[in-house]
């Protein structure tokens, strides 16, 4: 059977004498129409790599009631039935560049994105089922004269990602594969739709909305599918052409970070207004924002002058289309075709133009003047108006000419490159008329997809528009590499083809661009990328009102480099799925290699994918150094190609493979940075690249990268145990992994990175929890729990250091810990030796740090009784072990202990055996601080400070402390040095001395804020509420005490409220806000009550009583006798205060409460009593006599011997 092509439309009819679908003659002389080719160069470039994951658009066609054929016709008349109907399907999907992967009878099955991907997929697939119901209804007359039937269609769509892959090598449709959800549901969806109808899944409706009519048609449960699915019927194309088109329908997100090409713009039609005729390129990777910036000009121009704009756009579509946006912007804007002006009217219309304009021509003679019935038919040819003159050669300019008469009419003489810049030159004279009537802004977006013709075409309106009031705004990618040569001999021309439309086929470089641009007035205007705070502000206008997580936001910024489109979709993938309900914790900033995987948004993936499919082989060495990271060197990149099996294994060469990186510069898919002589680094130009990159390999072919990455890792010069541990965790090597986070943890508490070591162990545990689920034998699970243990016990540290020493998370990583530990030991006392390998001595050595991190929990948390013993046991065992640097640490326990339970003395006795265990240079071999967070030395010293104070001995206490601030700064380890400033601060908070407390708790509150040290940066902001309020600001410093001590209670910490507390009372009676500073007084005694901490008992009581004195004071003027009882009540809070400062033999705090009660004998002429009780306590103090309380004491006593 023959089958004709109709020139004018392109469709193919079945032995027709006219075309079904427009009418044309099929027999008449006509040039060929060029369909597209399948993509051979395209197929054979994927055929050696295998399979890969991707984002595909499949469609399913078949026949309504195809079985009703069988019956009714001969099994060869089936046949050739079936025949015209694929053969007609088929010219529809190459026009459309789809793959026909299978023939199922009457069912056809279509891919769209592979083997080559486009950035329009999903657009294709749809357009090509409109156009295969088309072309169904009009092959139905042919059908029902030749077969006696008509046949009716359904059709489905969907996209999502499968792994597609070559069954064989061989090149028949066949031979490409598709696993996946995908292909299944386009199957089950094609059930739903009517005859000749098409239906299509959520996530194709998600890429085609706007370009395309769709009617939801509600959620379907469809056979096989778990969840019902949201259906959409398509029924039509709208006349949208891009994004831009659809978006400023439903509102635009603010054009940001674009000042200075604004101001660029409006400049450059300033200047063509005054017949200084300007062209401007807007040039920029896709997505950037380049059709925002036109669409900035032309509101511009529209709101600012009487002006003509003439806008056209190139298509990939019609690469091979002569002079394609150029006519379109003519036929639109210029001569005002509609779609109902019939072949005349259009001609009168073009006539018009031509005597309202006057254009000349160009004939033989160079001075003739205008000349219409010759400039006419140029233009009625171009524009594909029928024209009753005769020719003998084809002009090579026009989409589909309308007639194809035989005889020449134009000069005498002129070839065929004569009469194409003929016509040229008249479109350049129409537009140069016009621009003395009124100013024209001439627009051409997408200069990547232009026809050779039409750069001919732009490139001599620039040369030709200096003076002129035509401004010229152009568009284009940076990565130009689509242009073809337009600039060819008349000798080639003439040699071409009759049929011949292109101008060439040769790939050129930027010189066209040059060519194009070289008039002075010519100019480019670059775009670059958004900086992270304009993408900051960005992301607030498409979230509106919701407000992000920081680490969110901040992985939003980092994945989209600045480019607007990237911030927008990525913005709202993640509103649209939710993700903004995740914790902080779910999304990992910090990712060592910064390859955790994010989920590319569906409206990105065929452009991303697109753009690596045009890489060909070298696309798998982009993949495996997505694998490797976000930046690399070419010497790593070669060492790891080396040991994996790549499909071109040219790469393990080094010299081929550093000339493909450098192309993959050049290409814009990397940048390359020097970072020392003689030594780069390739950085990938976009994260959503890479992940596109990597999430298309296989997880077998990842794992072999990941296994290769980490093995090269692990001996290179720079190691970084974090990395080797996360290709080994990708590899799925569990072991190997565990082993890598665990050191990978202990580097980073090493250097107070305390969150990335969270992290770093609880990627360790989740490796060990795989690892888990393939143990059978006793030994293996005996060998993860003592890994689990090992682990557990290094999170309770970690968890310290970031969370707070009363996290619940920290109680919970100890008990874990702690469980392990007895399950071990009884393991061990019911096996023998021969049974396992875990000795009684390696079990102690861990259950030192597990004890001592449960004593941490409590004692923070105020449960010092339960401390107590958990102190007392770690003394035992530290003893046991004969552990110097557990026996510091368990002195440390429990002496700090002791301090919080105002048992002074014994405490500062266990404090200083622990000192004298201490040795620096032995702790710092076997570094302790790393299991214990601060280091020993420096803690036990800034304990001893309050303590020494306490007991009397100023002086000490200030040399202690000096001593352990010392050692903080000079440990290099900024944990310890805001442990020794807090320690600073409550010694010279206890001194009274506010200038020293407020430069410590500045100094300590910058360490904390830089290092997430929220439980010390809580007590930092406490004191230096203090002081703020000591300074004559109460207001202020009362709302960060507040703040502080909130903070503190989030941390799930009671240690230490009571001197918090305290300090806010203080706060408030400067506030003079005496009832509240009392309240807060009871709430102190109520967690010293709870909580055994009686440090600060004394003070407080004091306290009490000096507001009793401040309120004796306000109601004298009403009550003597109530002045009396409030004196009454001081007095006995008073003594009270003295009584619990005996007891814990806290002689500061004696001394204290001595002042406050001479103080007030001594106004009752009690002077006697009040020397009695100040003098012997001030005489039993040998050191500080410079201090505020003892100058206090001296001068009293003078005053009263008197």
């Amino acid at each position: 059977m023959q089958h004709k092509l109709c020139a004018n439309c392109g469709f193919l009819n079945p032995s027709f004498k006219f075309c079904g679908e427009c009418g044309t003659p099929l027999d008449a002389p006509s040039r060929p129409r060029e369909l597209p080719a399948p993509d051979t160069i395209a197929i054979e470039q994927a055929l050696p790599h295998g399979a890969e994951r991707r984002q595909l658009t499949v469609l399913f066609c078949d026949i309504v009631d195809s079985t009703a054929f069988t019956e009714k016709l001969d099994p060869e008349e089936l046949r050739g039935l079936l025949e015209v109907y694929r053969t007609c399907i088929m010219e529809v999907v190459l026009a459309q560049n789809g793959h026909i992967a299978r023939y199922f009878g009457d069912g056809i099955l279509v891919y769209f994105g592979y083997p080559a991907a486009h950035e329009d997929t999903a657009h294709r697939a749809v357009r090509a089922a409109l156009g295969i119901v088309a072309a169904i209804k009009t092959l139905n007359p042919y059908l029902r004269t030749t077969f006696g039937v008509e046949i009716n269609v359904r059709i489905s769509i969907d996209t999502g990602r499968v792994v597609v892959w070559h069954i064989s090598a061989q090149e028949s449709p066949e031979a490409i594969d598709i696993v996946g959800k995908t292909p299944n549901l386009a199957a089950r969806m094609q059930k739903l739709a009517s005859p000749n109808t098409i239906v299509i899944g959520d996530t194709t409706h998600q890429l085609v909305e706007g370009f395309f009519e769709c009617d939801a048609l509600g959620a379907s449960a469809l056979r096989g599918i778990s969840q019902p699915v949201n259906i959409y019927q398509v029924s039509g194309e709208t006349p949208r052409q891009s994004r831009l088109d659809i978006a400023s329908e439903s509102g635009l997100t603010p054009l940001i970070g674009r000042e200075q090409e604004a101001e660029h713009l409006k400049q450059s039609w300033t200047e063509a207004l005054a017949a200084h005729g300007q062209a401007l390129l807007i040039e920029g990777e896709a997505g950037i924002g380049k059709s925002r910036c036109v669409q900035l000009i032309q509101e511009y121009v529209e709101n600012h002058s009487e002006a003509a704009t003439l806008e056209g756009r190139c298509s990939q579509y019609y690469q091979n289309s002569p002079l394609y946006p150029i006519l379109s912007l003519f036929q639109e804007h210029v001569v005002q075709f509609t779609n109902t002006d019939t072949a005349q009217a259009r001609l009168e219309k073009l006539e018009n133009l031509l005597q309202d304009y006057s254009v000349p021509t160009v004939e033989q003679n160079e001075n003739a003047q205008a000349h219409i019935p010759e400039t006419l038919p140029l233009l009625a040819e171009l524009l594909e108006i029928p024209f009753e003159i005769q020719r003998q050669t084809e002009t090579g300019i026009g989409i589909h000419p309308y007639s194809r008469p035989e005889q020449d009419t134009y000069p005498s003489g002129w070839r065929r490159r004569q009469r194409r810049q003929q016509t040229l030159e008249v479109l350049v004279q129409v537009l140069l008329k016009m621009s003395e009537q009124k100013p024209i802004l001439f627009i051409v977006e997408d200069l990547h997809w232009i026809d050779p013709s039409s750069i001919e075409f732009l490139t001599l309106l620039i040369a030709r528009i200096e003076n002129a009031r035509i401004l010229v705004v152009l568009s284009c990618r940076s990565d130009i590499h689509h242009f073809r040569n337009s600039i060819q001999s008349d000798e080639k021309r003439d040699t071409q083809a009759a049929g011949d439309a292109q101008f060439g086929n040769d790939a050129v470089d930027r010189e066209i661009l040059k060519q194009l641009l070289q008039p002075a007035y010519a100019n480019t205007l670059p775009l670059d990328p958004l900086t992270p705070a304009q993408v900051k502000i960005m992301i607030q206008h498409v979230v509106g009102d919701t407000q992000l997580p920081p680490d969110l936001l901040t992985k939003i910024v980092e994945m989209t480099e600045g480019v607007p489109l990237f911030v927008e979709e990525l913005t709202q993938m993640m509103l649209e799925g939710d993700i903004l309900a995740l914790s902080s914790d779910a999304i990992d900033v910090s990712s060592p290699t910064e390859t955790q995987t994010v989920a590319v948004p569906v409206t990105l993936q065929d452009l991303l994918t697109a753009r690596l499919d045009e890489l060909g082989p070298v696309k798998e060495i982009v993949q495996l150094g997505a694998t490797l990271g976000r930046e690399w060197t070419a010497e790593l990149l070669h060492k790891i190609a080396t040991g994996v099996e790549l499909g071109n294994n040219t790469f393990t060469d080094f010299a081929i493979l550093k000339g493909e990186l450098d192309k993959l510069v050049n290409a814009y898919i990397l940048n390359l940075d020097k970072i020392a002589d003689n030594q780069f680094r390739y950085t990938f130009r976009h994260p959503l690249l890479r992940e596109t990159a990597y999430q298309a390999l296989l997880k077998s072919k990842r794992q072999q990268y990941h296994q290769q990455i980490a093995e090269v890792l692990q001996h290179s010069d720079s190691f970084q145990p974090e990395l080797v541990a996360y290709h080994y965790t990708e590899a799925g090597l569990s072991e190997k992994a565990i082993d890598y986070w665990h050191r990978a943890t202990h580097r980073a508490l090493e250097r107070s990175a305390n969150v990335e070591g969270v992290r770093h162990i609880t990627q360790g545990l989740t490796a060990l929890e795989t690892l888990s689920q393939n143990v059978s034998t006793p030994e293996e699970q005996e060998a993860v729990m003592r890994r689990e243990l090992e682990l557990q016990t290094t999170l309770g540290t970690a968890l310290i250091a970031t969370k707070g020493y009363a996290s619940p998370e920290v109680e919970v990583a100890y008990t874990r810990a702690r469980e392990l530990l007895e399950t071990l030991e009884k393991m061990e006392e019911t096996s023998s030796k021969d049974e396992t390998d875990i000795s009684l001595d390696q079990i102690k050595d861990l259950r030192f740090p597990i004890l001592f991190g449960l004593w941490l929990s409590h004692v923070v948390r105020g449960r010092l009784l339960s401390a107590r013993e958990l102190g007392e046991a770690c003394v035992v065992i530290a003893k046991q072990t004969e552990n110097r640097a557990f026996e510091v640490e368990a002195h440390r326990a429990l002496g700090a202990t002791l301090y919080f339970l105002s048992e002074f003395k014994s405490a500062l006795a266990y404090i200083d055996k622990g000192i004298e265990y201490y040795q620096p240079q032995h702790h710092h071999a076997v570094p302790a601080f790393l299991h214990y967070v601060a280091e020993p030395g420096m803690t036990l010293l800034a304990y001893s400070a309050p303590l020494l104070w306490c007991l009397g001995y100023p002086a000490q206490a200030e040399e202690r402390l000096k001593k352990a601030i010392d050692i903080g700064k000079d440990s290099n380890h900024p944990f310890s040095e805001a442990v020794s400033l807090h320690f600073k601060t409550v010694l010279y908070q206890y001194r009274g001395e506010v200038a020293e407390v407020d430069t410590a708790a500045k100094q300590m509150l910058q360490i904390c804020q830089e290092h997430a040290f929220s439980g010390w940066e809580a007590a930092a902001m406490v004191m230096k509420g203090w002081t703020i309020a000591e300074q004559n600001r109460p207001e202020e410093g009362i709302a960060m005490i507040r703040k502080g001590i909130a903070a503190w209670e989030e941390t799930r910490a009671e240690v230490l409220l009571p001197l918090f507390l305290a300090l806010l009372a203080e706060a408030y009676q400067r506030a003079g806000q005496y009832n509240l500073a009392l309240q807060t007084l009871d709430t102190a005694f109520v967690v010293i009550t709870r909580t055994g901490e009686r440090t600060y008992a004394a003070e407080l009581t004091r306290r009490k009583g000096e507001l009793y004195l401040i309120l004796a004071e306000k109601v004298e003027a009403y009550s003597n006798e109530n002045t009396a009882a409030t004196l009454a009540e001081a007095e006995s809070y008073f003594l009270e205060a003295l009584a619990i400062a005996q007891h814990q033999d806290a002689k500061s705090w004696e001394l204290r409460v001595a002042l406050s009660l001479s103080e007030l004998w001594h106004t009752q002429n009690r002077d006697t009593d009040a020397y009695d009780l100040l003098k012997p306590i001030y005489t039993w103090f040998s050191e500080g006599s410079d201090t505020k309380d003892l100058i206090r004491a001296k001068n009293l006593l003078k005053e009263l011997e008197e």
